[in-house]
């Protein structure tokens, strides 16, 4: 068994490097985790590697813990966004708790490579975005997988039918008074009084002020070419792309819209212009459409915005590191 210590570059040595030995499937037992830094993982590999892969993430804290329910709308709404079998996603029930990070690759089936070690897993653990060392050691993979499946026995399926039933999924309603919700229900207004907030223009401002944008920009980004009709962005002004309102770009982040949807999100283009939808950049193509209540594929126009009362978007940043989309 090897006994190999790492500290350095925790996220290419544990979480890709083992890709390129042909491994196709990761099982995660961790204490915590990041439904963001999931979406971040998948996306490195599929745009720098070319490689899919499938996640089976296991939740251990969850039992003693709980779970706050936007943490859960995120997982679950990771877990949708990037389709099928890619993602699952499991809590500890009540009663069970794992303080454990163990990380299990497999290929075909058959245990390859397995690490175990101080690394939640989040971004920060794993020195995408911060600076906190972590320490991790390579452990012989048959014998962490036993333990893994082992350990995860009885764990809850996140977009299971029992969640709520089995887990304590809450809402802080004041100054860490939790209160335990049985289902999902977006943010309320008065909930967001006090928090930092910004409004994106959703019309241009220079060329045309007030009139929507032409195709190929914005709302209507993918109507040219042969692109998706659906692809589009929210235009960042500069001002605004040098506050660090948002996260840098290509790091993902959960946005809470004001219908109860949970989308993902991330800074992108040069001069960090623009907001993207992941994994799918029709995504929030598809949500600004439903919302005016127009096709999926429709040119959106000037007066479709007008028609339905706003020519903005309204971000207000929330506790943990997520956004409240209103619109």
């Amino acid at each position: 068994m090897s006994t190999d210590l790492i500290r350095d570059d925790l996220f290419q040595q544990v979480l890709l490097s083992p890709l390129a030995e042909g491994a196709d499937e990761l099982h995660i037992l961790t204490g915590y985790a990041s439904a963001s830094f999931a979406m971040f993982h998948i996306l490195e590999a599929r745009e720098h590697l070319k490689r899919d892969f499938s996640i089976r993430l296991n939740i251990g804290m969850t039992g003693s813990d709980g779970m706050h329910l936007r943490a859960h709308q995120a997982y679950v709404a990771a877990a949708s966004a990037v389709s099928g079998a890619w993602l699952r996603i499991a809590y500890a029930p009540t009663g069970i708790s794992d303080h454990s990070k163990l990380y299990v690759w497999l290929r075909g089936g058959i245990p390859i490579k397995a690490w175990f070690g101080s690394a939640n897993y989040s971004a920060t653990a794993f020195g995408v975005d911060g600076t906190r060392r972590e320490t991790m050691v390579s452990i012989d993979a048959e014998a962490a997988w036993r333990l893994l499946r082992s350990s995860a026995t009885g764990f809850v399926p996140a977009d299971g039918p029992d969640v709520f039933s089995q887990v304590e999924i809450y809402e802080v309603l004041e100054q860490e008074v939790r209160g335990r919700v049985t289902g999902t229900k977006p943010l309320t207004h008065a909930e967001l009084t006090g928090r930092p907030q910004i409004s994106l223009p959703l019309v241009q401002r220079t060329k045309n002020p007030g009139e929507v944008h032409n195709a190929g920009a914005g709302l209507n980004w993918g109507q040219r070419g042969s692109r998706r009709r659906a692809e589009a962005y929210i235009p960042v002004p500069a001002t605004v792309a040098r506050s660090g309102f948002f996260p840098h770009r290509g790091i993902p982040f959960a946005v809470h819209a004001d219908d109860g949807a949970t989308l993902f999100l991330t800074v992108a283009q040069d001069g960090d212009k623009a907001l993207h939808s992941v994994p799918d950049n029709a995504d929030i193509g598809l949500w600004f459409r439903h919302r005016l209540g127009i096709p999926g594929d429709a040119f959106v126009t000037t007066r479709d915005l007008h028609r339905y009362g706003a020519t903005e978007a309204v971000f207000t940043a929330l506790d943990d590191g997520s956004y409240f989309l209103s619109f």
